[in-house]
């Protein structure tokens, strides 16, 4: 992306944000620190519109690894609310997809480095996210693996690809799945008990307050609170659809255009799901991810329900987590 596409993307947020003062910006790729010159241009560009409009930037950065240096560590823990740091978990899983160019793994390189920015960020937010596949259903081997690294705030997420997808998650796989998040909430109230506690997504579940009605319906806002915006300046509802020509929304130039699509995802909620008013976890889930639901059926407005099973477990054990750690 060039600084001039990106600024436009800036100034088409402010146009369109109305009265909302906070807005979120992700650096995502791709890998963002291939282009980092431009990023904190961006930045720097962002932080002179606060003042002028009246707005708060908070940004979010996900990267790899492997080009962090000192520069981005100090600019990243300066302006960055958050970061996505890509580890998916032992040296062996994580090196059978995240190769360089040569087909090397970079577990040994990026490792260190992440300590080091973990080490520097203090107290500031920061996320190690990895995905789990057919190759490791025994995913909270990973995560133990990370936290013993002497990182606490971990994700894991689900893969999402076609069912003849090497990678895909069988049913056995599932079954194990299932198994692994009890595991993992078992460990997490052990360590904690131990005094080295680490916190998980997925398990972190406000049951007194939480998002409003109107956010536990919409969820994410794909495609309404939410877009993508591509390198040349399309806007798709989500990263995960770009490329799918029928969904691209219009561009930052123009604004949104196909007002069809806009309108489609804003019936994207936990009541307009047939299969999801009954639920007792709609109003977590919010009728779950709109993309993995057309991935899996062809329609946004289907049911993924492979995730919804995963996800039902995720929050039966986030609820039991809350339950046992009162009793601590």
């Amino acid at each position: 992306m060039s600084y001039e596409v990106g600024k436009q993307a800036f100034d088409f947020l402010i146009a369109s944000s109305g009265t909302r003062r906070n807005l979120e910006v992700d650096f995502f790729g791709g890998e963002p620190l291939m282009n980092w010159e431009v990023v904190k241009q961006l930045v720097a560009y962002a932080r002179q519109q606060e003042k002028l409009h009246n707005k708060n930037f908070r940004f979010t950065l996900t990267t790899n690894g492997m080009l962090v240096d000192d520069e981005v560590i100090d600019f990243c823990n300066r302006e960055m609310h958050n970061v996505v740091l890509s580890l998916d978990g032992r040296k062996e899983i994580h090196d059978r997809l995240r190769v360089d160019y040569a087909g090397n793994g970079s577990y040994d390189r990026i490792v260190p480095k992440f300590q080091e920015f973990v080490k520097r960020r203090g107290d500031k937010e920061y996320y190690m996210r990895g995905t789990f596949t057919h190759a490791n259903p025994d995913f909270t081997k990973d995560l133990f693996h990370m936290a013993d690294l002497g990182f606490d705030r971990l994700s894991m997420e689900p893969v999402v690809c076609a069912p003849d997808d090497p990678a895909a998650l069988t049913d056995e796989d599932v079954k194990i799945v299932l198994e692994q998040y009890e595991l993992l909430a078992k460990e997490m109230l052990k360590r904690k008990k131990e005094g080295r506690p680490f916190t998980f997504y997925h398990y972190m579940l406000d049951l007194t307050g939480g998002p409003c009605i109107y956010k536990r319906l919409s969820g994410c806002g794909s495609g309404t609170e939410y877009v993508a915006v591509t390198p040349w300046g399309d806007l798709y509802p989500c990263h995960q659809f770009v490329g799918e020509e029928r969904f691209k929304l219009g561009d930052i130039w123009n604004g949104v255009t196909n007002q069809a699509i806009r309108r489609e995802f804003q019936s994207c909620n936990a009541y307009s799901r047939p299969e999801c008013r009954d639920c007792w976890a709609r109003l977590y889930c919010s009728g779950g991810c709109a993309a993995n639901a057309y991935h899996a059926t062809g329609s946004v407005g289907g049911v993924y329900k492979q995730g919804c099973e995963l996800f039902k477990k995720r929050i039966e054990c986030a609820v039991m987590l809350q339950i046992a750690e009162k009793n601590l």
